[in-house]
């Protein structure tokens, strides 16, 4: 791989083609780290906590029984694996060939700072859901770029919420925009890699093998998109004058 500038300005072909350019050649490395991550939390809230591992399949679950999973998602599983992610992006951009096992564990070391900053931004976020929904479509983008203001920057707290916000400033739409559309373009691959799960699980009466597609499709996706968003974090960066860190 040729050098690789992580701050400069990026439109959508650049996004989603360094993201690429990243997650291709090191995509066992990407995706087996992640399951590392994804397996234990989906086994221990999805296959015990809603019995997953030894119920009947049901295909319209009741909505409370995706609140748990998707709050543990936000909380533990996606900042975890941007942390990793983020770790092994800046090993590449040196040139190095990123190590698994570091990492993974600078990916862990970094969750508790992470979970305090990401915990304050989401029950902002989930007031201004309550409150009126747009607020909270507001703050989702004010403040997608925690994991990289604790993890790059070493920002702490609301602090890692204000630098977020001062990032975002001014781009708004334009972040709003890029971010829809990257987990638009990622839910096809994974529904393509739950279909077959789901369609086992429905003939079977078994699902489990749902919680297996959910495992590969996190697996796979997560890392990819925290790799986008990691290039759209510098990308806003590299735009703005003069740079602050």
């Amino acid at each position: 791989m040729n050098q690789l500038e992580l701050q400069q300005p990026r439109d959508v072909g650049g996004l989603f083609g360094d993201s690429l350019r990243v997650f291709i050649p090191h995509a066992w490395l990407f995706i087996l780290l992640s399951a590392a991550v994804v397996i234990p939390v989906e086994i221990i809230v999805e296959g015990i906590g809603l019995e997953m591992l030894t119920s009947s399949y049901d295909e319209s679950p009741p909505l409370a029984e995706s609140i748990a999973p998707t709050v543990v998602g936000f909380l533990v599983v996606t900042p975890i694996i941007t942390a990793i992610s983020i770790y092994a992006l800046q090993s590449i951009a040196e040139g190095q060939r990123p190590s698994a096992g570091q990492v993974f564990v600078a990916g862990f070391e970094a969750f508790t700072p992470l979970f305090g900053a990401v915990l304050l931004a989401a029950i902002g976020i989930a007031l201004g859901f309550v409150a009126l929904f747009l607020p909270g479509v507001y703050l989702l983008i004010r403040w997608y770029f925690v994991p990289q203001a604790v993890v790059i920057e070493g920002l702490r707290g609301p602090a890692a919420l204000s630098r977020s916000s001062e990032i975002v400033q001014g781009s708004w739409w334009r972040t709003l925009g890029l971010v829809v559309l990257a987990n638009v373009a990622v839910a096809i691959p994974a529904l393509l890699l739950l279909a077959p799960f789901n369609a086992i699980a429905a003939s079977t009466d078994q699902a489990v093998w749902a919680l297996v597609g959910t495992i590969l499709a996190t697996s796979v996706t997560t890392p990819f998109v925290a790799l986008y968003s990691t290039f759209l974090y510098y990308d806003l960066l590299a735009r703005r004058t003069p740079l602050t860190y």
